[in-house]
């Protein structure tokens, strides 16, 4: 088959799971025989598969010049993306996001029948913070309604660090003004929250066509998958499947006992709950170990200079790496302390792939992942105090690590995966 993917990214742009996972999957059905390529913003390098550059959406200002957005739309994806079918002539076209591409992909695939798949690798589409969490850190339950969400666009409004990463103030999404909920503005005439309901009613409706134009919806987890199917997703539109990796590319160190060193891999950001480890940690006795992977600018971002400032001489920041293996060869258990829900979270699966333990939050696609007292243990989400009863009961207790380390059953491989999803291709483009 001729297959077209889709993503918001690639490296060495970013590194994050969605990108890694759509490289990774490309890959792997390209030594499955087929003919792959993968478009997206800016391109990639260094790939083994044929690479398509997407124009890079405008800057949420530009945008906002232009006049209040309807939602996720890029005509000039449109057109770039419409050539594509014409020219590479895929069989599917896999989107591995929406964000920063277009809302009208699945449509433009139907009307050259070309079948669409679509993963859903986190909320975006029902979420416009994507991660189904609120500015004050607290989970939402979901699009409930206009109102709900219309409060969480003026409050991520008037807080910058809140839209920083992922917010109101995303590529493809508005940001209206400075002020939470102030008076009239913009030649309208209309208020920021008419405007914003606007906006939240617009680009409700346009995501659910362009979710309803796909052949299949997947879900990596069960969890996302409820969500989706409790806002309107139609049952039979998703089927669960849960990612895969190379996991010829780890490997079992062993566990040479105290000092236990624990580890964390992964984006540094509120959300991840970083802050709450570092606390954790600080409550802990004894001669542990924590270090923590990933792009890290105390002199620059507010919140890795808090971090820096809180840890104490145990905890180290390692930096970016660009080996996915090498964090977890510096530690003996991972540690993934989100606030937000996850949903199949790529380190989780890399830390089994190298026979490690995890302790992690008690929600969402985390805990699918992790067995309490099995393969690793979970704590309420949010509680530091409950996490740092976690790690002082391994720390005390050398021996559990190595009982947790029996549990660990190794992740889905990446051939696996690749097979399951060519299966659901071949489905896809006979129907």
């Amino acid at each position: 088959m001729r297959v077209l993917q889709a993503a918001h990214a690639l490296p060495p742009d970013t590194y994050g799971g969605v990108e890694l996972y759509t490289v990774g999957l490309s890959e792997a059905l390209a030594a499955r025989g087929h003919d792959v390529a993968v478009a997206a913003p800016g391109g990639g390098a260094d790939l083994d598969v044929t690479t398509f550059d997407l124009p890079t959406p405008d800057p949420p200002d530009v945008q906002a010049d232009r006049g209040l957005p309807t939602g996720p739309v890029n005509p000039a994806v449109d057109g770039r993306f419409d050539d594509l079918l014409a020219s590479f002539d895929p069989d599917v076209v896999h989107l591995q996001h929406f964000k920063g591409l277009s809302a009208a992909i699945p449509a433009l695939c139907a009307e050259r029948g070309v079948a669409c798949v679509a993963t859903l690798h986190d909320f975006w589409t029902i979420c416009h913070r994507e991660q189904l969490h609120r500015p004050d850190g607290s989970r939402c339950s979901g699009p409930e309604s206009v109102e709900k969400c219309t409060d969480c666009y003026l409050a991520a409004e008037s807080d910058e660090s809140a839209i920083a990463d992922g917010g109101a103030g995303s590529a493809g999404e508005p940001r209206l003004g400075a002020d939470a909920d102030g008076g009239r503005t913009g030649e309208t005439g209309a208020t920021r929250r008419e405007q914003y309901a606007t906006v939240v009613t617009a680009r409700t409706a346009l995501l659910r066509t362009a979710l309803g134009a796909t052949d299949v919806l997947v879900s990596p987890s069960s969890f996302l998958r409820d969500r989706f199917v409790a806002h309107g997703t139609p049952p039979g539109d998703v089927v669960q499947l849960r990612n895969g990796i190379r996991v010829d590319r780890f490997v079992d160190t062993g566990f040479e006992g105290a000092p236990v060193r624990f580890g964390y891999a992964g984006r540094i950001t509120p959300e991840k709950g970083v802050h709450l480890l570092v606390e954790a940690f600080d409550e802990l006795d004894g001669d542990a170990t924590l270090d923590v992977f990933g792009r890290f600018a105390s002199g620059e971002d507010p919140y890795h200079a808090d971090l820096a400032e809180a840890a104490g001489e145990r905890v180290r920041f390692r930096g970016f790496y660009d080996d996915p293996a090498a964090p977890y060869r510096a530690m003996d258990v991972l540690v993934l302390p989100s606030i937000w829900y996850e949903n199949s979270p790529l380190v989780i699966q890399e830390a089994r792939a190298a026979g490690l333990p995890v302790v992690t939050a008690d929600v969402g696609g985390m805990a699918e992942l992790v067995t309490d007292g099995v393969d690793g243990l979970t704590f309420p989400v949010g509680d530091a105090a409950a996490l740092a009863g976690a790690l002082s009961g391994l720390v005390d207790d050398a021996t559990a690590v190595e009982r947790l380390r029996a549990g660990v059953e190794p992740p889905t491989r990446l051939d696996e995966h690749a097979a399951a999803v060519e299966a659901l291709y071949a489905d896809c483009a006979s129907a």
